[in-house]
């Protein structure tokens, strides 16, 4: 949002700078909302703020009540599966870090951060269609 470009969708577990992502979906983005097991007070929060959105999880999908699971486990590596999901053409990841937790992330509990980025690393590595084009980390 800094750099004035408004994203085409937003894949969120809500542990980032949700007034800009509320922002970007009032500008247009589509958001999808990752629920997890330690960020539902986060989704009742939130959720009614954005314009509208589509739900993932983990779990078993609901799509009467508009939740999906397209596969994947974090939500950097959810996006991913959501892309090829629906045939991107190309996928690009920026500032996804695997090696160490941002500022803003899961300040709770930074171990198991690194754990789950070790996961969606993995997950990421599984997709080959479309390829994962470019991995910039916050350092390139």
């Amino acid at each position: 949002m800094n750099a004035g470009i408004i994203p085409d969708i937003i894949v969120t577990d809500l542990d980032g700078h949700v007034p800009d992502q509320i922002q970007a979906n009032l500008k247009g983005a589509r958001i999808v909302l990752h629920a997890h097991g330690d960020n539902i007070p986060e989704i009742k929060h939130w959720a009614p703020k954005f314009k509208n959105f589509i739900s993932t999880t983990q779990a078993q999908p609901d799509e009467e009540n508009n939740i999906y699971n397209f596969g994947g486990f974090t939500d950097g590596d959810r996006a991913v599966y959501l892309g090829a999901h629906f045939n991107a053409k190309k996928i690009t990841l920026v500032a996804f870090n695997f090696e160490e937790v941002a500022d803003h992330s899961y300040k709770k509990n930074p171990e198991t951060k690194l754990r789950k980025l070790t996961w969606a690393n993995l997950l990421i590595g599984m997709v080959k269609e479309p390829p994962v084009a470019f991995h910039f980390t916050d350092r390139e």
